[in-house]
């Protein structure tokens, strides 16, 4: 296998400056100005490597999306031997040091900007939707008598808390804020009984 060239590996770098600038700042904070400083480059070199904002967008837009559809290969091969929706909230909430909170907010500042950037729309709502539906399927696994329609709320909620709980990110809350969060979708969890036909 070839290795890496200098001008891959440098636009790696500038795209995860630009990543670590949209975290903080969102996508119009995230200035050609704070891009370089944090990847350590001159401002030309920027456009060199990602070419003009549009451009860099679009690759930021890639970059993130690929990113959280292979998290969301890794959740799901996690996902396919637990047995009870509250191994799933566990898992999804531990703190296993590989989770990056900059993806998911960068994924939310694109989601924002997508009525200037509607080619957009449709891959980040694809990216959502496969997290979205890899839970559906395990809790349908899980718990196979539950009716469809609990199954997706549940979903959705515990999705919306763990998302919830990355969005608190840049505020740099109380660590019993993620603690709270994760018991609320314990408690979410627990709601998802077997459904017994009425005789």
């Amino acid at each position: 296998m070839p290795r890496p060239s200098m001008k891959d590996q440098r636009s790696e770098e500038i795209l995860d400056a630009y990543l670590t600038c949209v975290a903080r700042f969102g996508l119009e904070g995230a200035t050609q100005e704070r891009i370089a400083a944090e990847a350590g480059v001159k401002r030309p070199l920027l456009r060199h490597y990602l070419g003009n904002k549009d451009q860099m967008i679009d690759a930021l837009a890639d970059h993130v999306i690929s990113s959280f559809d292979l998290a969301s290969d890794v959740i799901g091969a996690e996902l396919a031997v637990l047995d009870t929706p509250q191994d799933l909230v566990a898992m999804l909430f531990t703190d296993r040091g590989a989770h990056d909170p900059r993806y998911l907010l960068a994924w939310q500042a694109l989601a924002i900007a997508v009525a200037d950037h509607q080619h957009m729309r449709e891959p980040l709502l694809a990216s959502m939707q496969r997290f979205l539906t890899m839970l559906q399927d395990t809790l349908a696994r899980i718990v196979p008598s539950a009716p469809t329609v609990q199954i997706n709320a549940v979903a959705q909620g515990i999705s919306a808390l763990f998302i919830n709980a990355d969005s608190f990110t840049p505020l740099g809350p109380p660590a019993t804020w993620r603690a709270e969060t994760q018991e609320a979708a314990m408690l979410l969890a627990s709601t998802l009984t077997p459904h017994t036909p009425e005789a």
